[in-house]
């Protein structure tokens, strides 16, 4: 294997074992878009794995929205008119957009999920 194909393979496992701490280093999977792994749990149990997603406005980005938890959740971005519909626990639903717009669009479970289920929001900020 060659080194450029082993730095290859360990950054797509740190994409997928920590996406806090490695979502930038995700971006770009060939296709012309930048993907991102959002994780989704109850904020009890930690939240979105990122509370604030950053992005180029015009350029495709796809999320891999995971459901990391024991109930159903669901990812909606009601300014894009976006909504993954249910994500029962372990499914993974992708959702791809272009902003074209810049500002700070929230985004949130649109299930009730838990007693905390109004606290699982976060930002995509278009840039």
């Amino acid at each position: 294997m060659q080194r450029r194909d082993m730095l290859k393979a360990l950054v797509n496992s740190l994409c997928v074992v920590g996406p806090v701490a490695f979502a930038s280093a995700c971006g770009g999977d060939g296709s012309g878009s930048d993907r991102i792994v959002l994780y989704s749990r109850a904020p009890e149990r930690g939240n979105w794995s990122l509370r604030e997603i950053h992005v180029a406005r015009g350029r495709p980005i796809t999320i891999d929205v995971r459901n990391f938890d024991v109930t159903t959740h669901s990812f909606v971005l009601p300014a894009l008119n976006l909504d993954s519909g249910f994500l029962k626990p372990g499914e993974t639903q992708e959702v791809t957009l272009t902003p074209e717009s810049q500002g700070e669009f929230l985004f949130f479970c649109g299930v009730w999920c838990s007693d905390y289920h109004m606290y699982e929001t976060g930002y995509l900020i278009v840039e």
